[in-house]
């Protein structure tokens, strides 16, 4: 074992800090990774831009198996960490690459296989249909090294490393924003390849970052040594799904509560429509910052369950609720002074501007509610019971589904009833999530 990091010693909230920035800057850097070939394919025109769209509906499937694999493995070696039992930090680690490799190249194959009727079955038609499949072919095989790349990183915050994990993923950042204008519009002597050609440069890119990491962990053999025979170790296995599980379905209901929302919303108008596309992104942006707190906290969680320093846990959810919830606040203050000029920058039409408006100063109120609820997840995910969380986001569902297809037939609200349900639903949640915490802490 060399270089084990370790969270269960210092200032908590310069621990906090630490790991937080680089997963941040990770968190923007993924995003900016994400619009690299959308603005280069953008130059070859609508078809195009519908092709990538349309395959990228698959991104959701690859988060959800990530979240899977990648939240039990982080909880486990995180709390064998702080054991001190890197020999079963190791196994985890194992377990969870076998993992990934097994389901990623199932998850390849299916793709692979199945895109002409996929991107049929979602609209593609024409030269979309036909790029669309070109570019899902080759993303496809992208989901492998996905789903590598994410589970590397996961067992390395459960390390308490977040660096490595930033820097592997600006290298890559890098290697894309340079391979796509090469291989979209075929430069330096390389052939024009299009769409297929932005599918090409990702999946590159990815599999360099997934050599980066096989580079540090099996031959400069950083924070772990794998050595040993590589077989099955169903226990670890079941008991990292355990974990893992919930978390993967909980993202999986954000996925449908949006699906719903569009349909809800869908009867006001194209406007309206447009104005939640861009509404949820502004949130999302906000939500940032606590996400990547509510990351580091689970480390830190994960490692103090293990040594048994519970008054650690118990500080650590504190001091990361009070960080997120004063940014949360910020970000409310923001939709609530500026919410015009927020949506402006996205769109000038006066309708859409009109709904957005609506959207930001409703929703926002919900802000450190949602930011209890990451940081409570957090807590959650480091002590490996996942599963309340799971509930809390089905409560939240089934309460927000329950108001927005009942009472607006009794009762002419608008489209502001929506976002309202939506904030009840998520104040409701908090609660239900933030009990559950205190009676699960109280029994440490």
């Amino acid at each position: 074992m060399t270089n084990s990091l370790d969270l269960t010693a210092g200032p908590i909230s310069k621990q906090l800090f630490k790991l937080t920035t680089p997963i941040l800057f990770g968190m923007l850097l993924f995003t900016l990774y994400l619009m690299t070939d959308l603005y280069f394919v953008g130059r070859l025109g609508p078809d195009a831009v519908a092709a990538l769209s349309i395959s990228g509906n698959a991104f959701f499937l690859h988060l959800g198996l990530s979240f899977i694999i990648g939240t039990g493995a982080m909880s486990l070696i995180a709390q064998a960490f702080g054991a001190n039992e890197y020999s079963r930090a190791k196994q985890v680690f194992k377990q969870s690459l076998v993992l990934s490799l097994f389901t990623g190249i199932i998850a390849a194959t299916i793709g692979f296989l199945f895109a002409h009727p996929y991107i049929s079955f979602f609209g593609g038609k024409g030269l979309a249909l036909k790029w669309g499949v070109d570019y899902f072919q080759i993303y496809s095989i992208s989901l492998l090294f996905l789903l590598l790349l994410h589970v590397f990183g996961s067992c390395y915050r459960g390390m308490g490393d977040t660096k490595t994990t930033m820097l592997i993923m600006l290298q890559s950042l890098v290697l894309n924003i340079i391979l796509d204008p090469v291989l979209i519009f075929g430069l330096m002597g390389f052939p024009a390849l299009g769409v297929k050609g932005a599918a090409l440069a990702s999946l590159i890119s990815q599999v360099y970052g997934v050599l980066i990491y096989i580079y540090l962990v099996f031959i400069k053999k950083q924070h772990i040594h794998l050595n040993g025979p590589w077989k099955l170790d169903l226990p670890i296995i079941k008991q990292s799904l355990a974990i893992g599980l919930p978390s993967g379905l909980a993202y999986f209901l954000i996925t449908i509560n949006l699906l719903i929302t569009y349909r809800v919303v869908s009867p006001y108008g194209t406007s309206a429509l447009a104005s939640l596309g861009i509404g949820f992104r502004i949130v999302q942006a906000i939500y940032l910052p606590s996400v990547a707190i509510a990351e580091a906290m689970a480390a830190m969680v994960g490692q103090n369950f293990g040594a048994k320093n519970n008054d650690r846990v118990i500080s650590t959810f504190w001091m990361g609720w009070r960080i997120s919830s004063i940014l949360m606040l910020s970000g409310t203050v923001i939709c609530w002074m500026f919410p015009q000029v927020l949506i402006q920058v996205f769109s000038q039409d006066p309708q859409v501007i009109h709904y957005g408006v609506i959207y930001l100063k409703i929703v926002s109120l919900a802000n450190i509610a949602v930011g209890t609820i990451l940081t409570v997840s957090a807590v959650f995910q480091g002590i490996g019971k996942t599963y309340p969380s799971l509930i809390g986001a089905l409560l939240d569902n089934a309460l927000f589904v329950i108001a927005v297809f009942t009472l607006p037939v009794f009762f002419d609200w608008g489209v502001s009833f929506v976002w309202w349900s939506k904030l009840a639903a998520t104040v409701i949640e908090m609660a239900f999530c933030s009990i559950w915490m205190r009676h699960q802490l109280n029994e440490l």
